[in-house]
């Protein structure tokens, strides 16, 4: 029945027994697709195989080549479209190399995890390496250098009404697991910090407000340098932003230097407020870091008014406007403010208002009206160098795409003030309602994946956008991880349109191999946030119960609906409770029966009330080892309770988790940062992931790095040898 798929024998003359007896997929080749000449994928230039005289992908062995079989489409599956047949290519000549050379794990890893649930971390790690040695850029946008002159420093009374209005931090206490020492309530001051663990390593720190976007800002690999995150909050606790139409507001983008954070080390001093960025541009929906080229060392010696740069940042408001920051490290900063301002500097934040490196505006010269489209609601940059290319998503359900380098007079205006403007060169309408979440394809320029409050999530080329690749009609949306290695993306969701026990995080692929949806976690509340790590092939969630988990994907190459016992995969990291405040005794026998039930049932819907009734307790799980995980308390808590009781959706959401944001940096890949409605951001390292695999290939990026960019000398020498010598010892104790 139907067409003959890739799997099935065909005749070769040169091939002895070919007769039924044989199995399939020995000796044979894939044809080439027919398909129009103009969509010729040779033309594209991120699709090259090694031999491109010749597009038949030879299989391997039988042996080799078995597994992988029987997982091909089903018969009658044919690519949606020519830039399906690409990727389809693509993905098969990628997995039959995966199959060819793929090890075999037995036993059990030092970590308490069974090798083949670390074998495709490993392997993931050293293709990410690859990946970004080749497709990362070194030095990117050479002419938005922030300099002195954009900058102005404000006072203590012109930055009020762009701070946050809490100025200390609701009631909470951290209890650790297998950690005896009592921990009290602690109340911190705006932007301020705790210490971290000196055996747990995590640290907390305070914003002001329930915080809605973070990122942390890339570095060059091996750099070993101070680790920094961009986190936008709410100016009040209880604030709203409506949806439809474009609005302005008072914000503040805060930088934040949260350490020198390394996998096997535990930081040696306090996050700290690095500076705020005050802007009239409403609040932030969204924002992201240039993916690599933009950092560059702190020691960098640049003539003034130049300062050494830190990273591009470009962040969506709710004024429908995208701004694109040029943003200059903390310590220069800080330096010329101290010796070109009179008098003594007070300690206080450091508050600025800067004049945008460019802002991108929807439409043209002519009709240049950023409402048109609404609010922008998501962004991303394009992640393979030269980075020059950013989609952004709006209200009405258009995708906009801007060309950062474009010398057109169309679509670059420079104003007298010496602002620069870009308009978009392509749009189209992607959704029949606001896009929520856009994101690149990281193994592919042309590719992305969109999803909208139409429930749906859709695939494009972007060469070819009159429509998708592919389509899947899903539950409503809120985040969306697609990582190097897999031709699918994880997928996290509210509950309110999910059936009973489907709510949580599934993987959808993205169309190439017809694979079921693989649900990778239920959850018994809305999803809020999701975030993955090419270098451990892990996601980390966090959701409105206020849970921190983190799942280990398997080898996406072959169908994830096979996986036996995926809930081995997943583990808690932390949890944020609340916990009713102890009742005086004396105070209860004088309330009457009436007035004590009305105090039961009623439930703080502020956060005054709430933080008078409620404080909250974070459960911190021990993230050193996995072993005896399922006999553990967090996990038998989160198996208990991760499909099973009842969500106060009349209370004040003070322990949810908005926004969780894995470490892109190696070296820093570990951590993991997460905040909420709460304003408490924390940052908690996954040491249990941390492998001489791992090790080896962190020590000599250092040893790259301290080669190339440090200077010549004993220190330079000293820096390299040690690093050699550490990555000598972890392949000896890999072998």
């Amino acid at each position: 029945m139907g067409g003959p798929t890739w799997s099935e024998k065909t005749s070769d003359p040169a091939e002895p027994d070919s007769g039924k007896g044989q199995k399939r997929g020995r000796g044979k080749k894939r044809k080439t697709l027919d398909y129009d000449s103009s969509d010729d994928v040779s033309k594209d230039a991120d699709f090259v195989l090694p031999n491109a005289q010749e597009m038949d992908i030879e299989s391997e062995d039988e042996e080799d080549m078995e597994g992988f079989a029987t997982e091909v489409p089903e018969k009658g599956f044919r690519p949606r479209s020519t830039a399906a047949a690409c990727l389809l290519s693509w993905f098969c000549f990628l997995f039959a190399n995966l199959a060819q050379n793929k090890p075999k794990y037995f036993g059990m890893a030092a970590n308490g995890l069974p090798n083949n649930v670390m074998g495709p971390v490993w392997n993931c790690t050293h293709v990410t390496k690859e990946f970004r040695e080749q497709h990362c850029a070194s030095w990117a946008f050479p002419e938005w250098i922030p300099s002195v002159k954009d900058w102005i420093f404000l006072s203590s009374s012109e930055s009020e009404k762009y701070l946050p209005k809490e100025e200390t931090s609701p009631p909470f206490r951290i209890e650790r697991e297998g950690v005896s020492e009592e921990d009290n309530l602690h109340r911190i001051k705006r932007f301020e910090s705790l210490s971290s663990h000196h055996e747990r390593w995590d640290l907390t720190f305070f914003v002001g407000g329930p915080v809605w976007s973070m990122e942390w800002s890339p570095c060059q690999e091996g750099s070993s340098a101070s680790q920094y995150a961009a986190i936008y909050s709410n100016r009040g606790m209880d604030d709203r932003h409506r949806l439809a139409g474009t609005h302005s507001e008072a914000a503040l983008l805060q930088i934040w230097h949260v350490g020198e954070l390394q996998h096997d080390t535990c930081p040696r001093t306090k996050a700290s407020f690095a500076y705020g960025i005050a802007l009239d541009y409403g609040c932030i929906w969204d924002m992201k870091w240039c993916p690599s080229g933009a950092w560059e060392l702190p020691s960098t010696n640049r003539k003034v008014p130049q300062l050494p740069r830190l990273g591009l940042l470009a962040a969506a408001f709710s004024n429908g406007k995208i701004a694109v920051f040029s943003l200059p490290h903390p310590e220069a900063l800080a330096a010329y403010r101290k010796t070109h301002r009179k008098g003594a500097v007070k300690e206080e934040p450091l508050i600025c208002q800067v004049r945008c490196t460019a802002v991108l505006k929807v439409g043209s010269i002519q009709a240049g009206n950023s409402s048109q489209c609404g609010q922008c609601f998501s962004l991303d940059w394009l992640p393979m160098k030269p980075h020059n290319t950013l989609a952004a998503g709006f209200y009405d359900g258009t995708v906009a795409l801007w060309n950062l380098e474009t010398k057109s007079l169309l679509q670059r205006v420079r104003l007298a003030n010496g602002s620069l403007t870009l308009y978009p060169y392509h749009c189209f309408i992607a959704h029949d309602h606001a896009v929520r979440v856009l994101t690149w394809c990281k193994a592919s320029s042309n590719l992305i994946v969109t999803s909208s409050e139409d429930r749906k999530v859709k695939f494009w080329d972007l060469r070819r956008t009159y429509e998708p690749v592919n389509v899947i009609k899903r539950y409503l949306t809120t985040e969306i991880s697609w990582l190097l290695h897999w031709s699918g993306v994880c997928v996290s969701q509210e509950n309110c349109y999910a059936t009973f026990g489907q709510n949580g995080i599934h993987y959808l692929d993205a169309g190439y191999f017809g694979f079921k949806p693989y649900f990778v976690a239920p959850r018994r509340g809305t999803v809020w946030s999701i975030s993955g790590s090419d270098w451990l092939n892990t996601c980390v969630t966090g959701d409105t119960t206020g849970e921190l988990i983190m799942m280990v994907l398997s080898d996406m190459t072959l169908n994830p609906n096979n996986i036996k016992r995926p809930m081995d995969r997943r583990f808690p990291v932390c949890r944020a409770e609340l916990v009713q405040y102890e009742t005086d005794s004396k105070a209860q026998d004088t309330d009457t029966d009436d007035s004590r039930l009305k105090a039961d049932i009623r439930e703080p819907r502020t956060y005054s009330e709430a933080i008078k009734k409620y404080y909250l307790l974070f459960h911190d799980t021990d993230m050193r080892t996995f072993k005896n995980a399922l006999k553990r308390d967090p996990m038998k808590h989160m198996y208990a309770t991760e499909t099973k009781g009842a969500l106060p959706l009349d209370r004040m959401p003070l322990d949810s988790l908005h926004k969780v944001r894995f470490n892109p940096n190696l070296g820093s890949h570990s951590w993991v940062l997460s905040a909420g409605q709460a304003g408490i951001v924390r940052a908690h390292c996954l040491r249990g992931m941390n492998s001489p695999v791992v090790s080896k290939l962190v020590h000599e990026s250092q040893a790259q790095f301290n080669t190339m960019y440090q200077p010549q000398g004993a220190t330079a020498n000293e820096s390299t040898v040690t690093a050699v010598n550490r990555s000598l010892v972890g392949i000896m104790e890999v072998q």
